[in-house]
């Protein structure tokens, strides 16, 4: 079995129910052929970068799944076949960039980690460096305003 990642864009016309009842049915053809689902998102209504069956909007749907070639020649075959599918886009992920992908992870992970753990400022501390910023900019504006007092009397 190998990794695959689909993305397909269905009509704009289509009601909310029957964008996830069409998501429900391919998933359903991917673990009815002994398939598993990594992941399936359902991102919503979007715009499309140039008309596509007269069509400037879509809603767009990701899967990634694990399945046979053959059931993936099949379920092309299906977003061929079905009217309210407008485009689609099937990817094949390799051993190195699932490895990859799961490096990115474990780096992203271990960088929110040391952000929590980070100590965070407290209020002192920035009350400090306000005050500090603030009491450099009034001198200067003391000292010229003093120049001036002077020499008005």
């Amino acid at each position: 079995m190998r990794t695959y990642e689909s993305l397909y864009i269905l009509r704009p016309d289509l009601q909310e129910e029957e964008v996830e009842v069409l998501a429900k049915e391919v998933e359903s053809q991917i673990t009815g052929d002994g398939g598993t689902i990594v992941r399936s998102e359902i991102w919503g209504k979007r715009r499309l970068a140039y008309e596509v069956q007269k069509c400037s909007e879509g809603y767009y749907i990701l899967v990634r799944y694990m399945a046979t070639p053959v059931f993936v020649a099949r379920l092309e075959n299906y977003f061929r076949l079905t009217d309210a599918v407008i485009r689609y886009l099937m990817l094949h992920f390799d051993e190195r960039t699932l490895r990859l992908e799961a490096r990115q992870k474990q780096r992203k992970e271990a960088e929110l980690q040391n952000a929590v753990a980070a100590k965070p400022r407290s209020d002192e501390d920035e009350e400090e460096e306000v005050g500090a910023r603030s009491g450099r900019g009034r001198r200067y504006r003391d000292e010229d305003a003093d120049n001036e007092d002077t020499e008005n009397e």
